[in-house]
């Protein structure tokens, strides 16, 4: 295994773990609450069985860029010396369609980022082996809906993700006297195409009280590519501070988990609230094992890291108001329970319970355009660690602080 090429993404840390559920303009406003009264194009992602509820005659398009900004994550170990991972902007595009009808049946495409964070630590933490934690994740999918009768709809769609992952590192044996002695150098870099699947199924009560189930499906990242870098024999367990430089074939396969989604919408006149419980399957995640093809960079690099990940929820609601008969506000809040438990944290992913705020609006220029602004912003707990690195065979104890997001997204929504 390693510290890996697992670390990902385009983009953020929005919720626990590595998952990203903010795919839509009124999903950052609603911190994803938006899935019983999901309508328009991003019915296609949010719930596709939704869609058969949209105006039978059109078509809908939703283009949104999203701008993210990460934090400075800060670490204080336990003699007061304290580190900093980079600041990162990131930009990027949004695609959602919804068709109109053909014989009760509806069909869907979204292009969205369904995994993601980037973490760089530009400050180098000895004996920890953390510098940079990547993977850009891109997912097309395709979905079809059908029309029950005029209170039910369901729909299954297929995932196809793209992933690409880096893993930075480099190990450092302190002195004592302020210098260093290097152990390991690995840079990785691997690529992945794999496939999934979701499913949906949408009740109206009546037109004030909507329940929806969505379910989109464990996909296993199956990365390979190059590592490439040295080692200090000494890691070997011979008595030399020589290192080898090595070039070799590397493969990793990490979870993308299961989401369950079990949503409520009530409307009271102008305003709908909506209730999300979103559970996620994250206990598949056990180990982190990387298979190297040279046998001396598996012996040092390739052994199996505990993840032992847990099931967790989050727990989000979204308040929408139609303030006239051209502008709709939201409103979102989310409570985020991190899987990662305290005995395998580390610096690839320093995540901890979340809160999540978020708001936005929405103005209809005429019958088929409409355009808005969305924003969002995750407060992230400080969390002590006990870090143990594979590699060194060291520990590194100290305190992950600060950290957190904002989100922004501009976005248009045009039916035809």
């Amino acid at each position: 295994m390693k510290k890996s090429l697992l670390f990902l993404t385009a983009s953020l840390l929005l919720a626990g773990g590595y998952k990203v559920p903010e795919q839509s303009l009124s999903g950052i406003a609603l911190s994803s609450a938006n899935v019983a009264n999901a309508h328009g194009a991003d019915s296609a992602y949010y719930n596709p069985a939704n869609m058969v509820f949209n105006d039978k005659n059109k078509n809908y398009f939703e283009i949104t860029a999203f701008f993210i900004h990460l934090n400075k994550v800060k670490f204080k170990n336990k003699n007061g010396e304290v580190y900093y991972s980079r600041k990162e902007d990131f930009a990027l595009p949004i695609f959602h369609f919804a068709s109109k009808d053909y014989n009760s049946y509806r069909f869907g495409l979204s292009i969205t980022y369904p995994a993601g964070l980037s973490k760089r630590w530009d400050d180098i933490i000895p004996e920890a082996g953390a510098k940079e934690f990547t993977l850009k994740t891109i997912e097309i999918n395709p979905s079809i809906a059908k029309k029950i009768n005029d209170n039910l709809g369901i729909a299954f769609g297929v995932r196809f993700v793209k992933s690409e992952g880096i893993a930075n590192l480099l190990g450092l044996k302190s002195n004592g006297d302020g210098t260093y002695t290097p152990l390991y150098s690995e840079y990785l870099n691997g690529r992945s195409f794999d496939k999934g699947w979701n499913a949906a199924i949408s009740y109206r009560l009546n037109n004030s009280t909507k329940f929806a189930i969505t379910y989109r499906s464990k996909i296993n990242l199956s990365l390979s590519g190059n590592a490439s870098g040295y080692y200090s024999l000494a890691l070997l367990g011979k008595p030399s501070t020589s290192v080898i430089v090595f070039n070799t074939k590397g493969k990793v396969t990490v979870p993308l988990p299961a989401v369950l989604n079990i949503a409520l919408a009530k409307t009271f006149n102008k305003t709908t609230i909506e209730f999300v419980l979103d559970r996620t399957y994250w206990s598949s995640y056990k180990k982190l094992d990387f298979d190297f093809k040279d046998p001396a960079v598996n012996k040092i690099f390739g052994t199996p890291k505990d993840k032992d990940w847990r099931d967790e929820n989050s727990y989000r609601i979204g308040i929408t108001h139609q303030c006239n008969k051209k502008l709709t506000a939201m409103l979102g809040y989310a409570y985020d329970k991190t899987p990662i438990p305290d005995s395998t944290i580390d610096f690839s992913l320093p995540d901890s319970d979340k809160h999540i705020f978020s708001g936005g609006i929405k103005y209809k220029y005429d019958d088929r355009l409409t355009f808005g602004f969305s924003m969002l912003y995750t407060k992230q707990k400080n969390r002590d660690a006990k870090i143990y690195d594979n590699i060194s065979k060291k520990y590194v104890y100290g305190r992950f602080e600060k950290g957190g997001a904002y989100l922004f997204a501009f976005g248009m929504n045009y039916s035809y």
